[in-house]
């Protein structure tokens, strides 16, 4: 009896483990890790604080250090009493430059490099919500084509075993032989519905695959919360969240702060300058030379070739197209929090019915299989109301994962939930 026990335990250590069941957040969990498109923009919102750090920099002092050694033989041919020498000629200077007037331009690359930052940070979020629908619709995808290939199965089962009746039936003289080829025909029809039913479970798989970088295991089913909040309310969370809607006004601020940096090119900069300098052998032989200095440096274009007027043409230019594209950004965002907000009311409505479908085909599959059995209705009829069920299925299968995908699309844009990064 011990030895018994010990070799049962033995074989259930030896057994594989239990696949671990996915949710949907689970798979936008890797997802968020492993998408290439997300590391992208996670690394332009990295650049983006880099040049604004860049930007902040150019307020404070620049401070530089230059040197200098040489080696050979200076004539001078008698001047000043020196003849040839050898000399080494060496220099060490250090420069420090405090920038105290600019025009506005530091000011206004801040204000620029802030906006882009600001941008990056938004679109970093456009894609984190544009790759939880993708996965949304990638999950479901597969749930639905590995519910429909195991109905597909189980139909193609069923016509198989439908042939074979008709078969023997067939050859026991009960029915003619256009019952038989009819019936065959329907079987064939399912092997190749099955066929076609592997085929998009497999490319399902592939597109998970592609978003999540793991395959798909044990996909957990998403319960819908029958939550439909109202229009208004939706609309107006949206806008107040919305990262499309947060880029396009960054652009807007970035374009106007090109406005005031382009004008900047045409008004001085003043700094504070202090310069240390030793100098040795420079001139003659044993020269020496200590210095140091502090003072104010200014520059003042006056005249550029009319490069001023321009930039600041294009600059204006380009705070309109900026205004524009926020209008039709917001615009768009409001047809997009409709169209999700309907889809997901529609969906609901057409799984129901859907569902009622289903059923009602299941009914009456199970009706007509007991007519045929007592002979009141032919094969074929049954046949029919089969592939009339596996019709019902797939369509509830469809409604159920649209369910899903618009709600996850209402869900980000209204960030209703919604995980941000």
């Amino acid at each position: 009896m011990r030895r018994a026990v010990l070799i049962a335990a033995g074989a259930l250590l030896a057994l594989p483990p239990l696949a671990k069941a996915t949710t949907l957040e689970e798979a936008i969990a890797a997802a968020r890790a492993y998408n290439p498109d997300l590391r992208a923009a996670r690394a332009q919102t990295d650049a983006a604080n880099a040049r604004l750090d860049a930007a902040k920099g150019a307020r404070l002092p620049t401070v530089g250090l230059a040197g200098e050694y040489m080696s050979g033989r200076n004539d001078l041919g008698g001047f000043f009493g020196f003849a040839a020498a050898d000399v080494d000629p060496r220099a060490v200077r250090l420069e420090v430059a405090q920038p105290i007037y600019s025009g506005g331009a530091i000011l206004a690359g801040v204000d620029k490099a802030r906006a882009g930052q600001a941008g990056a940070k938004a679109q970093l979020v456009q894609a984190d919500d544009a790759l939880q629908v993708a996965v949304a619709r990638a999950y479901v995808g597969v749930r639905t084509a590995q519910a429909f290939f195991e109905a597909s199965q189980a139909h193609a089962k069923a016509f198989d075993e439908w042939a074979r009746q008709a078969q023997l039936r067939f050859a026991a003289g009960e029915i003619p032989r256009s019952d038989l080829d009819l019936t065959l025909a329907r079987s064939a029809e399912a092997r190749a519905g099955t066929a076609r039913a592997q085929g998009a479970l497999e490319v399902a798989r592939a597109r998970y695959v592609a978003l999540v970088g793991d395959a798909p295991i044990a996909l957990e089913p998403i319960a819908d919360d029958g939550v439909l909040p109202p229009l208004d309310e939706t609309l107006a969370r949206a806008e107040a969240v919305s990262p499309a809607l947060e880029a396009a006004d960054a652009a807007v601020r970035a374009a106007q702060a090109a406005v005031r940096l382009a004008s900047a090119q045409g008004l001085p900069s003043v700094s504070i300058a202090a310069r240390a300098e030793q100098a040795r052998d420079q001139f003659f032989p044993d020269y020496r030379s200590d210095a140091v200095t502090v003072g104010l440096q200014g520059r003042w274009t006056l005249f550029a070739g009319g490069r001023v007027q321009a930039a600041k043409a294009e600059a204006s230019a380009e705070v309109r197209a900026a205004e524009a594209r926020r209008e039709a950004t917001r615009a768009g965002l409001k047809t997009a929090v409709i169209a999700a907000w309907s889809d997901l009311q529609t969906s609901r409505l057409a799984m129901a019915a859907a569902r009622d479908q289903a059923q009602a085909a299941k009914r009456a599959v199970e009706s007509l299989r007991q007519e045929v059995r007592v002979g009141q209705r032919p094969v074929v009829d049954l046949l029919d109301a089969e592939r009339d069920q596996l019709g019902a299925v797939a369509r509830a299968l469809a409604a159920e994962g649209e369910v899903t995908v618009s709600g996850r699309q209402l869900q980000v844009l209204a960030a209703a939930g919604a995980a941000r990064p």
